[in-house]
């Protein structure tokens, strides 16, 4: 079984610097860090976790609680968890509240009373009536891909990532706007991107202005009736947006899919743009605004391991940017 030393050697770091990867320490360049981390996979090096434990860490597990695994953006945000937490010898446990505020209470409740060590979130609204009792558990925090105002968190800033959409949608000669955005979770985003438009002298109709209740517009198979809903009345409008963004890949995906079959070209009759940037955006070609899931697991984790030695509440906010494709603009491309 590889040591520590051999870990050591084959990465050509000290013994020390192991241990501070081990410990996810921020002092440790990302370069050094993969270092290390592609000698531990070669060697199959999993660390002890009776270390772990002898340092007061109660059962070396990371609680990771997730709105659902149908959207592809939180299946990369758990698979990025997963990877960080093998790298220092815990164990993740996933569990899914599927937008239900009861549900999400009840998980919360379930984990805290296995002894986890700490808890990575995507909250409902129970975050509020669960603060002062899990603040008073001890137990580490951080809210992950959005603000919070009680824990520690780690966020991306979308309304720069809606304007965007919106100044891309404006340089491509769009006149005409619309979006499909969740109650409650793109209310920043709307105010970025409405303002982004109005200051340029254009106005928006509200008959192209689409919300939908959290969670509403996400399943695993099957039609989803609110978006049937909403491609019925884009597909026989007669004027129609000219460009839509819409709250992420897996609806937008959808959405591209039923116009087309109702005769609506994408990006001719209407571009189509959205958030997360997922493998799914990726192989079906559409734009979206990326979020780098990578950077946030890891920033994530270190708000965990040290927020017993600061004070406050810690806010980090991640810039997105747009990955322009063809679901947006046509995109020609002459072979020579």
């Amino acid at each position: 079984m590889a040591s520590i030393k051999d870990v050591a050697k084959k990465a050509g770091v000290s013994t020390a610097t192991v241990s501070r990867v081990l410990n996810n320490h921020p002092s440790v360049v990302p370069e050094t860090r993969q270092a290390v981390r592609d000698a531990m996979d070669y060697l199959c090096y999993v660390p002890s976790k009776s270390a772990f434990q002898l340092s007061g860490k109660r059962s070396g597990l990371v609680a990771v609680v997730l709105p659902n695994l149908v959207n592809p953006h939180f299946c990369e945000l758990l698979a990025t968890f997963e990877e960080e937490a093998r790298y220092i010898g815990k164990t993740v446990i996933v569990k899914t509240h599927q937008n239900q505020p009861q549900q999400d209470k009840q998980i919360i409740h379930t984990l805290i009373g296995m002894g986890i060590d700490c808890l990575l979130w995507v909250p409902t609204e129970a975050e509020a009536e669960l603060a002062e009792w899990l603040t008073a558990t001890r137990i580490p925090v951080a809210v992950v891909t959005q603000v919070s105002r009680f824990f520690n968190s780690v966020s991306i800033n979308q309304s720069k990532g809606a304007a965007s959409i919106a100044e891309h949608f404006i340089q491509t000669g769009h006149t005409s706007f619309g979006f499909i955005a969740q109650e409650s979770v793109d209310t920043r985003k709307v105010s970025s991107w409405t303002k982004k438009i109005t200051s340029q002298g254009f106005t928006l109709d509200k008959e192209n202005q689409f919300w939908i209740a959290k969670g509403e517009g996400e399943k695993t198979s099957g039609h989803i009736s609110i978006l049937d809903d909403i491609i019925e009345k884009l597909a026989s409008r007669r004027q129609r947006c000219s460009c839509l963004w819409v709250y992420n890949d897996v609806a937008a995906s959808y959405i591209i899919d039923g116009l087309k079959e109702k005769g609506v070209s994408v990006p001719k009759d209407i571009a189509i743009a959205s958030f997360d940037n997922t493998l799914l955006a990726q192989t079906k070609k559409i734009t979206s605004v990326a979020q780098p899931i990578h950077e946030i697991a890891h920033l994530a984790f270190q708000m965990v391991k040290n927020e017993n030695n600061r004070e406050g509440i810690e806010m980090y906010e991640i810039t997105s940017r747009l990955i322009i494709r063809e679901s947006s603009v046509n995109i020609n491309v002459t072979i020579l």
